[in-house]
């Protein structure tokens, strides 16, 4: 039996994961347009050259979910495999993913296809790709994987710290009053993937560090128990803000173990400069 992770380009992961026998590893690239210019969210993104067309254009910029028929060539490829997605409540991807689960039962009715829409993006979404690969490597039937996968979701969390908002208003991501409002006055904002997927705005500070404290403080109050679980930062452009935040989670999370991920295509153009998020 073979089998097969798949995942969206929101989730950051551009070097695959640790392989093993029966099992392969999908990026399924969601693409960012400039104008007439598109540019795809895998590994041949040149970061710095979207960022560059984004600074230098003035006009409407927006982002595009991957095909049904890009899932769905990915799930023919293994006997079981797992999709997971960015939050449906913001993005396509998720519709799209079930479309290609679809199509490819309809060529194979035998194939096992689970699509798992996180309700979250970025670290959230490496943290799942992890687990899934731990589920697999143990052998657990599919119906096992998906029951402890869904499960393992479900108890994630997603904070992130944001300076910039025009991508996520121009796209309805965002309330518009709230991203104008903290833009123009030069506020940051802390908040946090609801349950229902969407962005829960949770405080607006000044200031980067009085900013990532909070974010701290959030994740104290929601998982005291964090122990040495694993957390995901992601960052945009932000290595300081990432060495303060690392220092903040040694303090509270002395046994936490933490992986530092640079944003990529998707993420960067919606967190924009100095953007930060961790999962937990």
């Amino acid at each position: 039996m073979t089998w097969k992770i798949a995942a969206d380009s929101s989730c950051d992961i551009r070097d695959g994961i640790e392989p093993f026998p029966g099992l392969s590893f999908d990026i399924v690239p969601l693409k960012i347009r400039v104008g007439t210019v598109e540019f795809t969210d895998d590994s041949s993104l040149n970061l710095a050259d979207m960022k560059k067309a984004l600074a230098s254009f003035d006009g409407p910029t927006s982002s595009a979910c991957p095909s049904p028929d890009e899932w769905a060539k990915s799930f023919e490829e293994a006997d079981c495999s797992v999709a997971v997605t960015m939050t449906s409540a913001l993005s396509g991807t998720f519709n799209s993913a079930v479309v290609g689960r679809r199509m490819a039962l309809e060529k194979d009715p035998e194939k096992k296809i689970l699509v798992l829409d996180t309700k979250s993006t970025g670290g959230h979404m490496v943290l799942v790709v992890k687990k899934l690969r731990e589920l697999i490597a143990q052998g657990l039937s599919f119906e096992e994987v998906a029951r402890e996968a869904v499960t393992y979701n479900r108890s994630l969390h997603l904070l992130f710290t944001l300076s910039a908002f025009d991508n996520l208003v121009k796209n309805g991501r965002m309330n518009k009053l709230v991203g104008i409002v903290a833009s123009k006055l030069g506020i940051r904002i802390v908040a946090e993937a609801s349950r229902e997927g969407k962005i829960e705005v949770l405080y607006k500070v000044r200031g980067q560090s009085r900013a990532l404290e909070t974010l701290v403080a959030e994740m104290k109050r929601k998982r005291p128990d964090l122990g040495d679980s694993e957390i995901v930062i992601s960052h945009c452009s932000n290595p300081l803000g990432v060495r303060y935040l690392q220092e903040e989670i040694a303090k509270a999370f002395p046994s936490a173990r933490v992986t530092v991920m640079e944003t990529q295509g998707l993420t960067s153009y919606y967190a924009e400069e100095t953007g930060i998020l961790v999962a937990y």
